[in-house]
């Protein structure tokens, strides 16, 4: 086995472990350039010697001698193919699931993966329930769904080209799981939110309500079109009052509790609509991710994985085959068929119960962590969608979610 030396910056060689422009003696120093590599005899970092190395070269002298120090910000020392100094990172810890309840960020579009899904089911139940408005002359900030129901667009529309002029939009459409987490805000006093409706409850939510910039030039406009004025309390809010509209709030608690049983068949709710205690619940507790959707390793990978759970129909594919064989490894009796059915759940909870995790039944980063599964296995499944893990340092301004209250 080889040991070197690998000069990564201009550095300079010394015979004290001290500031080079210290040593006053010119044969104790040695200049060398980065790029270089030495073949060591011995290597010795030593915290009295403050920041250095302390290096014996096997076939190099400099100025006569083959023992110098070197400053270890400049310089590596590898074992054959392996950096042995300075020490590697430690692996990044394994990627979490984010909890709707957990979410501390100050912006709700960390949760769009899972608005999606709502709006999604939304649509199937009632088609075109919700229409998007993207293609309007609009300008729409970071958390917008530009959703509105149809005669709101429509009004919308007129009300855009009869000012000739875009529309700078901060809020439109807002899904139930988004008002959880500003309702959580305004409960546990983040975010400065002074008030905040409870699911299901604001006028956001009812696909007829739109926060704007500039609401005191667009207010003529937007009223001769059928959107009201919400008042001097909340300026920046328009709710449109015109005809041909429904109330659609209870449709959004329907079609979370629709994709809820999709994904828990073992612990379903009530598909009724109305968003009680049981519901708020299964709402916080959802991946803000989504459902059976994939994860983004952490730590560089470019393949995803999939939370994986008992669910209405199977989910199924290679990514279950893994964690099947992973379990029958570790001597868990299963069928190894790439359906996660009631067998596999009940394997996972009594591998979940011996490594004394939650024992849930569902496949997520503790788990495939204790079954010594990375984020890296290949999955092979083109079809699964690729999300990547969210940043919760991002912040919105006031503006962008200014009708709490609503």
């Amino acid at each position: 086995m080889e040991l070197t030396l690998k000069v990564i910056r201009d550095t300079v060689f010394k015979q004290q472990p001290i500031d080079s422009t210290q040593i006053e003696d010119p044969n104790d120093k040695y200049e060398i350039d980065a790029g270089a590599e030495l073949v060591l005899h011995s290597w010795a970092n030593l915290a009295e010697e403050e920041g250095h190395l302390r290096v014996a070269f096997l076939e190099n002298t400099f100025n006569g001698r083959n023992t110098w120090y070197a400053y270890i910000g400049h310089v590596e020392i590898w074992q054959d193919d392996t950096k042995i100094f300075p020490d590697p990172p430690p692996p990044p810890p394994p990627p979490v699931s984010i909890l709707v309840k957990d979410v501390k960020a100050c912006t709700t579009s960390v949760v769009k993966k899972l608005d999606r899904q709502i709006i999604e089911e939304m649509n199937q139940i009632i088609p075109n329930a919700l229409v998007n408005f993207e293609d309007l002359n609009v300008l729409n900030g970071p958390a917008v769904w530009a959703l509105l129901q149809p005669p709101a667009k429509a009004a919308l529309q007129r009300a855009i080209q009869d000012r000739g002029l875009p529309m700078t939009i901060n809020s439109a459409y807002r899904t139930i799981a988004q008002q959880l987490i500003l309702y959580n805000h305004y409960r546990n006093r983040r975010c400065g939110i002074p008030v905040a409706a409870y699911p299901s409850r604001s006028n956001h939510q009812s696909g007829l309500a739109i926060d704007i910039q500039d609401y005191w030039s667009w207010r003529p406009y937007l009223e001769r079109r059928g959107w009201r004025w919400l008042g001097p309390h909340d300026p920046v809010h328009f709710d449109y009052v015109g005809g041909g509209t429904r109330d659609i709030r209870s449709l959004a608690v329907l079609a979370f509790q629709r994709v809820w049983n999709k994904y828990n068949i073992n612990n379903r709710i009530a598909e009724d609509g109305d968003y009680g205690p049981i519901t708020n619940s299964k709402l916080n507790y959802s991946p803000i991710e989504g459902f059976g959707t994939s994860i983004r390793p952490d730590n560089g990978g470019d393949i995803p994985y999939r939370i994986l759970r008992l669910s209405d129909p199977f989910m199924q594919g290679p990514d279950v085959s893994i964690v099947q064989k992973a379990l029958a490894d570790a001597g868990f009796n299963l069928i190894v068929d790439g359906l996660y059915g009631p067998g596999t759940q009940t394997a996972v909870k009594q591998f979940q119960s011996r490594k004394g995790l939650e024992v849930d039944g569902i496949v997520g980063p503790a788990t495939r962590a204790q079954l010594g599964l990375s984020g890296n296995k290949q999955v092979g499944q083109s079809s699964f969608v690729s999300v990547d893990l969210i940043s919760q340092t991002q912040e919105i301004s006031p503006i962008q979610e200014q009708n709490f209250e609503s």
